[in-house]
């Protein structure tokens, strides 16, 4: 059906979204400022453009950035607990189901059998290789890691996987400072606010400006920042860790810039490393020193990861934060309907964040298209009507 409607073509008679995934959310945001109830086209840019997904907005989907500044509007959430209760939760019902969980096993490949289907893979257990087989394989890996990393090269080498290849390219990298405070949250003036801190106006100019820096100038020309403190998110942080806090900065940083340093061991990358590491999170402070003044005499633990610590920790192939390039090509209805869940290899899903969107939600959403995929239902059905169930009997209750 799919192929069938991008053939005739007819999407712009079931959607009225499709208009806006081929047009830019910069292009967007100056054509049309009546759509945002606000006069001058500058203002609209400067409001809506900085909540941005990692794709600056001369190249970001305007439909993608609506569903990111709506998601905002309609409010945030944040686990009691921190961010690793999440997999908490979810861990037990994994195993109520009869499935397990696996940590420090890494996968080093995707087995086939003799009819070219998925049917398990070789984790690392140590220096051995366990081999743990299944009926069904889904990969959260990314697309990159999945196709070019786990599966063998023949199952590679297949037509639709290189045709699905080419539609997709690397997200910039990623640059993260952790930070570890002396004091709480009153004592420091912190906020449970997300901040998005630029040094000009022009998203598309500073982030070009700094992407085609060498790595020794680059640190002088960060584009942006996000600044966020998770444990003044958190209402049980004080009673866990009375007095200290906690900051999280993320920005971006070419992965070349780093790049001679991939096959070097964690934390023993040579003094070269840390140095130009240490500009990088030097620049980034500053910056911060100025949005939380009183935390620049209470830092107790501070560390920078760069793209090849991400691809060292989380396996990103180029330091990715958000996986693929979510631009406009991505979000086409051809690439949409050609990158799916079921992939070429019988057996093998795809799921998170390359499937849909980047992103925590982006990734939820790719869990459902693939959970939908494989039990051959739509669930989005099934939680609508658990909402409108859940809604009922709420009502009831209060009645």
């Amino acid at each position: 059906m799919p192929s069938l409607l991008l053939w005739v073509p007819m999407t712009h008679r079931f959607t009225r979204i499709h208009p806006y995934s081929i047009a830019s959310s910069q292009g967007q945001a100056v054509a049309h400022p009546k759509n945002f109830r606000i006069s001058h086209k500058t203002t609209i840019r400067h409001l809506t453009l900085p909540l941005f997904s990692g794709v600056v907005p001369s190249k970001a989907s305007f439909s993608m950035h609506s569903i990111l500044v709506n998601h905002f509007l309609c409010g945030a959430w944040y686990p009691k607990g921190g961010a690793g209760e999440i997999a908490f939760h979810t861990i037990p019902v994994i195993r109520k189901t009869g499935g397990n969980v696996l940590g420090k096993a890494p996968v080093q490949r995707i087995l086939l059998d003799p009819q070219g289907k998925a049917c398990g893979v070789s984790v690392k257990k140590g220096q051995d290789l366990v081999n743990i087989f299944a009926p069904i394989i889904i990969s959260d890996a990314g697309i990159f890691n999945t196709y070019e990393r786990l599966l063998p090269a023949e199952a590679r080498a297949l037509p639709e996987i290189q045709s699905q290849l080419r539609m997709v390219t690397h997200g910039e990298g990623g640059f993260t400072v952790f930070v570890g405070l002396n004091g709480s949250r009153e004592e420091l003036g912190l906020e449970p606010t997300n901040y998005f801190m630029y040094p000009g106006n022009d998203l598309d100019e500073i982030m070009n400006r700094y992407l085609a820096s060498s790595r020794e100038e680059a640190a002088k020309n960060i584009p942006l920042l996000f600044v966020t403190c998770p444990s003044s998110k958190d209402p049980t942080w004080e009673m866990r860790h009375p007095g200290k806090s906690t900051l999280a900065i993320v920005s971006f940083a070419k992965y070349e810039w780093f790049e001679e340093w991939k096959d070097k061991q964690v934390n023993k990358r040579g003094d070269d490393y840390e140095e130009l590491k240490k500009t990088f999170v030097d620049a980034i402070m500053q910056a911060v020193f100025k949005l939380y003044p009183r935390i620049e005499d209470r830092i107790e633990y501070i560390s920078g990861g760069t793209p090849v610590t991400n691809q060292h920790y989380i396996a990103s192939p180029k330091g990715e934060m958000y996986g693929t390039d979510h631009n406009i090509p991505r979000l086409q209805a051809e690439a949409i309907a050609t990158v799916r869940a079921q992939t070429p290899v019988p057996n093998l899903y795809l799921t998170g964040q390359d499937l849909c969107l980047c992103g925590f939600m982006g990734a939820l959403q790719g869990a459902f298209i693939c959970a939908s995929a494989i039990l051959k239902r739509n669930l989005y059905v099934d939680v609508a009507r658990l909402k409108k169930r859940t809604q009922a009997t709420n009502s009831k209750k209060k009645d």
